[in-house]
């Protein structure tokens, strides 16, 4: 109905355009085409409901020529000015109207096989979608439990564990630079904090409470 309507339009948007070309216009602006359009459809639109009326009110089904003219009489329009510009033979005359070839439905890919209606629901209702839109369907995948790969992953996720804390502590931390520039942000090292005294670490054994306690330190 949508199609059959805006070819209806465009029709009148055509007519519309070929009685301003014969009054002398060369160009016409979207807008203004479209207001014309919209006048000369309401304007036909109110001939067609007046003749009915007419047609109506004299018990007939089909509307006659004088219902037409009666109702170009109600609406204030001169009927006879019609007929003379008919015969004046100015006027242009449109196309004939050409079938449109229907838009075809863009056809989706099927996944599965449709379940037929069970007997309960009444087959004039839809039928069921493909089955992936209400079986169950895994949204992840299955863990991998092999041995080489889990320590791969591990491995990768050490190596990024280690190279995440290398660029913290370069970002936090004082650094020092390879290059003598004034860019410190090119190839940082982390700088080395030595304990003092340096000998202490080797002095003391691991584990021991003096590190805390010992010599006074």
């Amino acid at each position: 109905m949508d199609q059959q309507v805006n070819m209806y339009r465009k029709m009148l948007a055509a007519a519309v355009s070929s009685i301003l070309l014969e009054h002398g216009f060369d160009t016409v602006e979207k807008e203004c085409l479209g207001t014309l359009t919209e006048m000369i459809q309401a304007f036909i639109s109110e001939v067609g409901n007046q003749s009915k009326n007419y047609c109506e009110l004299s018990g007939r089904s089909e509307p006659l020529i004088a219902d037409v003219v009666l109702g170009f009489v109600d609406m204030g329009f001169n009927f006879n000015s019609l007929d003379s510009y008919v015969k004046s033979g100015k006027h242009s005359v449109l196309p004939t109207l050409q079938t449109q070839q229907p838009q075809k439905q863009l056809s989706m890919l099927p996944a599965g096989t449709k379940q037929p209606l069970p007997s309960h629901i009444p087959q004039h209702l839809p039928q069921f979608p493909d089955p992936h839109a209400y079986v169950r369907t895994p949204t992840h995948k299955q863990p991998i439990i092999d041995y080489e790969s889990v320590r791969e992953k591990a491995a990768i996720q050490k190596k990024d564990i280690e190279k995440a804390l290398t660029k913290f502590l370069a970002k936090t931390s004082p650094t020092h630079n390879l290059f003598d520039t004034d860019e410190s942000n090119i190839f940082p090292l982390i700088a080395c904090k030595p304990a003092y005294p340096p000998y202490l670490s080797a002095l003391l054994p691991p584990g021991s409470d003096f590190r805390s306690r010992g010599l006074g330190l």
